[in-house]
């Protein structure tokens, strides 16, 4: 983890399973490493109780996984779990794409738009980026008022993120981040709901490539580094 300062400054500002959960997708609570509700509860200044209600959620959510010897484990990462990670997403993704197009109002276009001019302006920043592509898939969301599939992403997003967060990121993806996100826009716009979608299932499978390679890296990483400890 960072410093313990910064660790325990996050469960009083936004309580104690989302500073777990973001302790997780952030990779300052590693994947594979084995979680002690003491520890956690010394780190974060709260008693075991809500960290222990904090770990069944992230069970729930699949972040969290119990041991054998009953002991719970941040969940592993592996390179089949970011494909299939990815590939629900993308199904679930153009779904809402297809969806949002059928449903979408002339009045709604601006805001989508709007997004897309602010990610034209800050293409060479990163984390921005990835903000505001976040909201212009929120609001894709939104507009194709469709729950069921919301939910249902909802439940992966702390996986997806975590994998976004342990990719180093490739030359040249941001831009092509952007393009595609315009290419789902003007199929939305157009109407035409088949095209929205394979242009949204394109866009997640391309990140899901960037994804899965850096999981790969960081994986070889880890395996250089064990062995250079042996």
């Amino acid at each position: 983890m960072n410093s313990n300062r910064d660790v325990r400054a996050l469960a009083p500002s936004v309580g104690v399973y989302p500073a777990m959960r973001e302790l997780i997708i952030s990779a300052r609570l590693a994947p594979s490493t084995v979680v002690s509700e003491p520890d956690l509860a010394q780190q974060l200044g709260v008693s075991r109780t809500p960290v222990r209600e904090a770990i069944k959620a992230l069970m729930a959510e699949g972040l969290v996984v119990r041991l054998s010897s009953g002991r719970s484990m941040v969940a592993p990462i592996s390179i089949e779990d970011a494909q299939r990670t990815y590939d629900i997403r993308a199904r679930l993704e153009g779904l809402l794409a297809r969806d949002a197009t059928e449903r979408i109002q002339k009045a709604e276009l601006p805001e989508l738009e709007r997004l897309l001019h602010l990610m034209d302006l800050l293409k060479d920043d990163y984390v921005e980026v990835v903000r505001l592509g976040a909201e212009f898939h929120r609001g894709i969301e939104a507009i194709s008022d469709n729950r069921q599939c919301a939910d249902m992403l909802r439940q992966i997003r702390g996986h997806v993120d975590r994998y976004r967060t342990l990719t180093t990121q490739q030359p040249g993806r941001v831009q092509k981040a952007v393009t595609e996100h315009h290419s789902v826009f003007e199929a939305i716009a157009s109407g035409d709901s088949a095209r929205a979608e394979r242009a949204m299932v394109e866009h997640v499978e391309t990140a899901g490539h960037v994804a899965v390679e850096g999981v790969r890296r960081t994986l070889e990483q880890l395996t250089v580094s064990k062995n250079a400890t042996l």
